[in-house]
């Protein structure tokens, strides 16, 4: 509050009170015992020597102290506005006052553990509540062994300041809470996006990143939560156990998200190796530390605590030099990024007391995070599909090498019929053309596409040399839409072949009466697909399979590894590409051929 604010106030006051005294806050002086004992009845206070503040030095939570409240200067201020003023003893683990009460000594409990959501801090008297017209005694214990009885500060302030706070100044300042809400929003947020990503890739770091970043908002943001404050409380030993919990658990979980967030098991061992320890501790931490708060072991907690700080800052200051030192990649610079924005935020709360400091280094902390895991999944994804790329590229060129020699293997087969056969210039139009064609693979080995009427003259030849073959005559054409331009679309290179194939050998090939044909067709079905159709009057499939009864069944090896191709290609392109095989029947039932129809995504091709 600023002095102006303050003069403000108390010419408030002084008008509402009659007196300006009652609108300021008085430091009331004390002496000091201190003792093992924690049983001391209330006529014993009277009768202690009490000293000054100066020989007692810091808290030491074994001890129990008596504080003898001097009220002497303020006597005329006290009777003057009778039972219209407020002391404030500030936060106490545990805590008795005693007053005099109608002639006998009387003693109210004002503990924080004691009182749980009940506590205030805050007891309000007159003149006649003073023993022996001047003195208040305050028992108490102060479980915090740093903090030095010197500055400790028990206020005096009149009912009319205490009544402007209640009406006008929340028990937890709007920067707190302000700063408790931030912390909770970017936690949500972090949370939340961190869910998803682990929904998508299953991996343990946006889960350990999720239990941190809750973890350290329990810790440091539930003092802004109006319904904490109400049911449990701020200073209550449900607080004080939560804290140290939830404390631990926040680096618990930090170093698991380090760990997984990094992959230090692979890419840093020697920093693996000291987040492994780090964890073990933890967890044995974690359990002997919260044993040790629930047996009343106060001071040994506070040893612990110290003990845990120098690990965890050595563990930090440790892991933030090896990943500077060993600058693999930028995922690091989250991990450090973060991990000092935090350390800084300590540090000023240590120099400033100001809670909010490391509130706002959370807030930082989670976002850097957050960002971290957000840059990860666009260099996994980036590296994932380079991957996947050179996986399909690899698998085609394995597809294609199984191809090349199954279309070789069939052309020297027919230059073998027609040599046995004494063909000698129907051989040597074989081998003409099956140069020809040879040359077009060879020259095209390392293409995934061809062009469409490259595609169709391989087509041309390799139709009219396996009819050469069979000795075999049959119509055949190849036809494409005006609307579609040969020279300016791609195909997969041998996609087609195969199933030529399988109508020539298999449809028309074994047909034995009537007029043969086979009839390729490409059109575009819109601005994506490229339709191939191929049309064959053969005996169908159904007559093809029943002539293999008795027979050493062949599996058709092009046909297989064109299906392969294709889900290869539906994996880096459009799910809805397909092939239809279809039999074709007349009206009698009787088989009037086979109709494939080949559906080809041009988008999925040209990015193949």
């Amino acid at each position: 509050m600023t002095l102006f604010s303050v003069l403000l106030l108390a010419n408030v006051l002084s008008a509402q009170n009659g007196t300006l005294e009652a609108g300021i806050e008085h430091v009331v002086p004390f002496k000091l015992f201190k003792t093992k004992k924690d049983t001391l009845k209330a006529q014993t206070l009277l009768r202690i020597d009490y000293h000054n503040i100066e020989k007692f030095g810091k808290t030491d939570p074994t001890y129990t102290y008596v504080a003898q409240l001097d009220f002497e200067g303020f006597k005329s201020l006290i009777k003057r506005d009778n039972n219209d003023w407020v002391l404030n003893i500030g936060y106490l683990n545990r805590a008795n006052l005693f007053y005099w009460n109608g002639g006998t000594l009387d003693s109210i409990t004002m503990g924080s553990f004691e009182l749980n959501s009940n506590f205030t801090g805050k007891f309000s008297f007159g003149s006649e509540q003073l023993i022996d017209g001047r003195y208040l005694f305050l028992k108490f214990s102060k479980l915090n062994s740093r903090q030095n009885l010197e500055k400790g500060q028990f206020v005096l302030y009149g009912q009319g300041l205490e009544n402007y706070r209640e009406e006008h100044i929340s028990k937890v300042s709007a920067k707190t809470i302000s700063y408790g809400y931030l912390l909770w929003g970017a936690v949500f947020v972090g949370v939340v996006i961190s869910l998803i990503f682990y929904r998508t890739y299953r991996q343990p770091e946006y889960i350990y990143y999720s239990l941190y970043a809750v973890s350290l908002a329990i810790f440091l943001g539930r003092n802004g939560l109006g319904w904490y404050e109400k049911y449990i409380g701020n200073f209550s030993f449900s607080t004080f156990l939560l804290n140290n919990t939830f404390e631990l658990l926040a680096g618990l979980f930090y170093v698991l998200f380090e760990k997984y967030f990094l992959d230090t098991q692979k890419q840093y061992p020697l920093l693996d190796k000291a987040i492994n320890v780090s964890i073990a501790i933890f967890i044995v931490w974690l359990a002997v530390d919260t044993s040790v708060i629930l047996m009343g072991k106060y001071h040994l907690h506070f040893v612990l605590l110290d003990i845990r700080a120098l690990l965890l800052s050595v563990l930090v200051l440790f892991g933030v030099i090896y990943l500077l030192v060993n600058l693999r990649n930028q995922l690091n610079w989250f991990i450090i990024t973060g991990s000092i924005i935090f350390a800084l935020g300590s540090l000023l709360v240590y120099a400033s007391g100001d809670g909010n400091y490391l509130r706002l280094a959370a807030v930082a902390e989670i976002t850097v995070f957050s960002l971290g895991l957000g840059y990860k999944v666009r260099v996994e994804n980036r590296e994932k599909i380079s991957i996947e790329r050179e996986i399909s590229v690899t698998y085609l060129r394995l597809l294609r090498s199984q191809l090349n020699p199954h279309f070789v293997f069939n052309a020297l087969g027919s230059i073998q019929h027609l040599i046995i056969r004494g063909e000698q210039s129907n051989a040597i139009y074989y081998l003409s053309n099956f140069s020809k064609l040879m040359r077009y693979v060879l020259e095209s080995s390392n293409q995934q596409n061809v062009l469409l009427s490259e595609e169709i003259s391989f087509l041309e030849k390799y139709v009219l040399l396996e009819s050469l073959r069979f000795d075999m005559e049959f119509n055949f054409s190849i036809e494409t839409d005006d609307s579609l331009v040969p020279e300016m679309v791609e195909v997969p290179l041998l996609l087609i072949q195969p199933f030529v194939e399988n109508a020539i050998v298999h449809g028309l090939l074994p047909k034995k009466n009537g007029e043969c044909y086979l009839k390729i067709h490409f059109k575009m079905v819109d601005s994506e697909i490229l339709q191939c159709v191929v049309d064959d009057n053969g005996i169908g499939r159904m007559e093809s399979q029943a002539q293999k009864v008795g027979r050493r069944r062949h599996k058709s090896s092009g046909i297989s590894i064109v299906e392969k191709r294709l889900n290869a290609l539906r994996q880096t392109g459009d799910q809805r590409q397909t092939v239809v095989i279809e039999d074709k029947f007349d009206m009698e039932g009787n088989s009037m051929g086979t109709k494939v129809t080949l559906n080809l995504f041009l988008n999925s091709i040209s990015n193949f």
